[in-house]
C-alpha cells in the first residue's frame, strides 16, 4: 500500500490513474468486479459475436446440456438470475429452437424446460468461443494465480449468496 495506506501501489492500477477521486475507485472490491464483468462481456462478444448468443444465454444452455428436463425457477436460480430474467431468457431460447417448455403434469403453472438437439449440437459449437473468451480473461495470471483467483471468488460467492436480489439455487 502507499502512504496512506488505503489506496493500492501504482504497480497494482492501471497506468492511465490521473486523479485522487478516480484513484479511490480501485480499491473498491464491487467497482473492480463490474469493471472486469464489463471486460468478460467484451471478450465474450468478441469469441460468441457471431453465435448470437449472451453469456447467460450460455449458462442457461450449459446447464441443461445433460438432457434432463429442469422447471424454469430452478433452472433460473441455478445460473442466478430472477424468475422474470429467467422466463424472458428461456423464451428467447425456446423461439431459436434451442429449447423446449411445457407445463409440468404435476403442477400446471410451472413450465419444464429441455435442450433440443438443435440447443445440444448449438453449445457444442459454441463451446470453445466460450473458452476462449475464459482463456483470454485469466491469460494475465499464473496457473497458480488462477487457481487462487477461483478459490477466492467461490469463497466471497458462497459467503453472499443471500445477498444477491437472485440467489443461487443448486440443482
Amino acid at each position: 500500500m502507499n502512504r496512506d495506506s488505503e489506496l493500492p501501489s501504482k504497480a497494482a492500477r492501471p497506468g492511465k490513474v490521473k486523479s485522487r477521486t478516480y484513484e479511490e475507485l480501485w480499491t473498491r472490491p464491487g467497482y473492480l468486479i463490474r469493471r472486469l464483468h464489463q471486460i468478460h462481456v467484451g471478450l465474450f462478444a468478441e469469441e460468441c459475436g457471431s453465435e448470437d448468443v449472451t453469456p447467460v444465454q450460455s449458462a442457461i444452455l450449459t446447464v441443461l446440456q445433460s438432457g434432463e428436463e429442469m422447471d424454469q425457477l430452478t433452472l433460473s436460480t441455478s445460473v442466478g438470475i430472477d424468475r422474470t430474467s429467467g422466463a424472458d431468457v428461456i423464451r428467447r431460447l425456446e423461439r431459436r429452437g434451442l429449447l423446449t417448455r411445457q407445463s409440468s403434469k404435476f403442477d400446471r403453472r410451472a413450465k419444464l424446460v429441455k435442450i433440443t438437439d438443435e440447443g445440444k449440437a448449438f453449445i457444442k459449437r459454441v463451446r470453445p468461443h466460450m473458452a476462449r473468451a475464459q482463456d483470454r480473461l485469466v491469460a494475465p495470471l499464473t496457473d497458480d494465480e488462477r487457481e487462487e483467483l477461483f478459490r477466492l471468488i467461490n469463497k466471497m460467492v458462497d459467503a453472499n449468496n443471500d445477498a444477491s436480489r437472485a440467489p443461487m439455487g443448486t440443482i
